[in-house]
């Protein structure tokens, strides 16, 4: 049977949607300030708010021959305050914190829910997992590449979890967070029209990483908001053998086959402010995972997640 892990799987799914599929590099050439680049920058004295959304929809066999859906769905607000460098450094230092934090996971008529603005869902066992992550921080320096060149982590965390095995939340996704909106950009100046293609492994965090190969296009402009913004649009597709928390029963060494084909998404990028305002993106996938008699089975995964920016302010 597997129903006795899939509820890892689905929050460890969530987790990876959240961390984007964005390179970690572009072609191995770093980012500069020329004329006609779409260039990236936190600009230190800021507080970048962003609320990120996930949905992982996963098709599983039931008991009685059919299919049943399973879903799961995260929201995570970071708050980044940007500061200069210290020693002269050129560069951005950024503190990464969580401010809100939800999961809510629903199987038929079950559901597991851990809110962090609603007290009634604290004491829950789901709730006791994750309240710990909002006391856990994390500092990043990035540099005028820009990339990221140094990281520490801070704050101890919440009790002990009584969910053990579950996907753990904290300064990983936040350095995720902070190295996708860094990501996807061209190495090179581009003009609306102009198509790039970057390929190449994406770390994962915790779960590992996969092989990727993404094509980009830049559409236009658009003003949003009184902003002038470059649109983009990509596509293309990634795999790989993860990593799922808890040992699996039947994965090899505790990971599990992962084929994603259809990937696609929007990023809309701010030129005067030189930020992400919002991305999305989504991607069907198959996931292997170990079924009856030690047989394989593929289940049909769709995740859906999207990024917004929704307050830039003075520090």
């Amino acid at each position: 049977m597997m129903n006795h892990y899939l509820p890892t799987l689905s929050l460890s799914l969530a987790l990876i949607a959240a961390a984007s599929f964005a390179p970690s590099r572009v072609n191995g050439q770093a980012a500069t300030t020329e004329a006609g680049r779409l260039v990236p920058q936190f600009i230190p004295g800021k507080i970048y708010t962003y609320v990120n959304e996930t949905t992982v929809t996963m098709t599983l066999p039931s008991a009685d021959g059919g299919s049943a859906e399973r879903k799961v769905m995260m929201g995570h607000q970071a708050k980044l305050v940007t500061a200069a460098r210290g020693g002269g450094a050129a560069g951005t230092s950024i503190d990464a914190s969580t401010e809100q934090l939800r999961f809510v996971v629903k199987s038929g008529e079950r559901e597991m829910k851990y809110d962090s603005a609603d007290e009634s869902t604290k004491n829950s066992s789901l709730g006791q997992h994750f309240e710990g992550a909002r006391q856990r921080t994390v500092t990043i320096e990035v540099d005028d590449t820009p990339k990221i060149v140094r990281s520490e982590e801070k704050g101890g965390g919440g009790p002990a979890t009584p969910m053990p095995g579950m996907p753990q939340f904290g300064p990983e996704e936040l350095l995720q967070l902070v190295s996708n909106l860094l990501q996807g950009f061209p190495p090179d100046p581009v003009k609306p029209g102009g198509e790039w293609t970057q390929k190449g492994k994406r770390s994962l965090g915790q779960f590992g990483e996969m092989d990727f190969e993404i094509n980009y296009r830049y559409v236009g402009d658009e003003t949003i908001d009184g902003a002038d913004c470059a649109i983009i649009e990509f596509g293309g597709d990634m795999k790989g053998d993860v990593e799922v928390s808890g040992s699996q029963p039947g994965s090899k060494g505790g990971k599990l086959g992962f084929d994603g084909k259809g990937l696609k998404g929007r990023l809309v990028f701010d030129k005067l402010r030189r930020v992400v305002r919002e991305s999305t993106q989504t991607v069907s996938m198959t996931v292997d995972v170990p079924g009856p008699n030690q047989q394989q089975i593929q289940l049909p995964v769709r995740q859906e997640v999207s990024l917004k920016l929704v307050a830039l302010q003075d520090a």
